[in-house]
This record gives structure tokens, C-alpha cells and sequence, in this order.
């Protein structure tokens, strides 16, 4: 069974262009179009990349596992969020390889394989650079920072260290083992 990701796109483009998309993935979603395979959910992003030119060689040779669950044009950008199997997909390079004029931005999010990475180097949408998990005092948390000094501060809280490193946190999950609590600091690691 796969673990699923987090993953959240920002497309632009024209006008026209971002209305394309839209409206084809809006097509499937909805049922107003049936998906391309017999056996495809109507969700499938492969449904979206066929409809705007994919060949069926590209379908077989791409890793198309992920679902969109939300959806949206706002203005001048299109907004998704989508659950893939163990990472990002295929899906943006598809789509970037058929509308080379869009501009796709992501952000992915799989704590299972500690797979946390984006494409967005400035920021622009998606400006988080660290999460902290975690579960202390009967607490959790769930924390996006867009510095090292702001994440560091956080953890300093939560462990009562003021400077640490990455082994004193390990060392401070195995002190709490018994109680159930952990800290977890994943970094965003940028990716094309």
C-alpha cells in the first residue's frame, strides 16, 4: 500500500490557458467528462494530461498516481491540491511539457519516506522552508517556518534547549519514548 503525499500546485499562465486546464480538470471532476480509462477514478490527473494532448506512450511511461482533491482558478492562478503515492508525480512535467508557457509551481509533503521538497526557490506561493511534528505535553503540533531561526526558536520551546543540534533532538526523543512524545524537524529540500 502506497503512502500517500501532500501535494499542492500553483499553475500560471494566461488567461486562456489556466481557463483550459481549468476546465478540464473541472470536466472530470465534476462527471461532466468520463475518465480516459475504463478503470481511472474521475479524480486521476492522468485524466487532466490526456485531455490536453498527453500520447498514450507518455501515460505508460510516466508515474501518474495521484488524485486531485481541490481545485480552484483564483484570478490570475490556478490552486490544486492533490494526494500522490509516495512523492510528487509525473503530473507537472507533463503538464509542462504540453503547455510549456505555464509556469508550475509545487510543494510535497510525505512524512512516511521524509520526502518534503519544492520547486518554489523565492517563495512565491509556497514560502515554508521547515515543518516541525510533534507531540509534547500532551500537545501537538504542526508547524510551517520560513527560516532556520524561526523553526529553531520553536524547538528551543519545546525541549528547554536553547541551542541544540540535530542529535540532541534524537537524544531528546529517546529521553520521552516513554511518553509518547517526539519532535520531528523536516527541511524543504528544492527540486525541479
Amino acid at each position: 500500500m502506497a503512502n500517500w503525499a501532500s501535494t499542492s500546485y500553483r499553475i500560471e499562465g494566461s488567461e486562456s490557458d489556466l481557463k483550459k486546464v481549468y476546465d478540464v480538470i473541472d470536466n472530470f471532476v465534476t462527471g461532466k467528462s468520463k475518465p480516459v480509462l475504463e478503470d481511472a477514478s474521475k479524480e486521476w490527473e492522468g485524466n487532466i494530461v490526456k485531455a490536453l494532448g498527453a500520447s498514450d506512450e507518455q501515460l505508460k511511461e510516466s508515474y501518474l498516481r495521484g488524485f486531485i482533491e481541490e481545485y480552484e482558478l483564483d484570478g490570475d492562478v490556478i490552486r490544486i491540491n492533490a494526494e500522490e503515492a509516495w512523492g510528487a508525480t509525473d503530473f507537472r512535467h507533463i503538464l509542462g511539457n504540453l503547455m510549456p508557457e505555464l509556469t508550475i509551481y509545487y510543494i510535497v509533503e510525505e512524512a512516511g519516506c521524509d520526502v518534503f521538497a519544492t520547486n518554489d526557490i523565492d517563495g512565491k506561493y509556497f514560502p515554508e522552508r521547515y515543518l516541525v511534528d510533534a507531540y509534547v505535553k500532551d500537545a501537538d503540533f504542526y508547524e510551517y517556518f520560513e527560516t532556520k531561526g524561526q523553526m529553531k526558536d520553536f524547538v528551543s520551546s519545546l525541549i528547554g534547549k536553547e541551542d541544540f543540534t540535530d542529535e540532541d533532538i534524537e537524544a531528546w526523543n529517546e529521553e520521552h519514548e516513554d511518553d509518547d512524545s517526539y519532535i520531528y524537524v523536516h527541511e524543504f529540500l528544492y527540486v525541479e
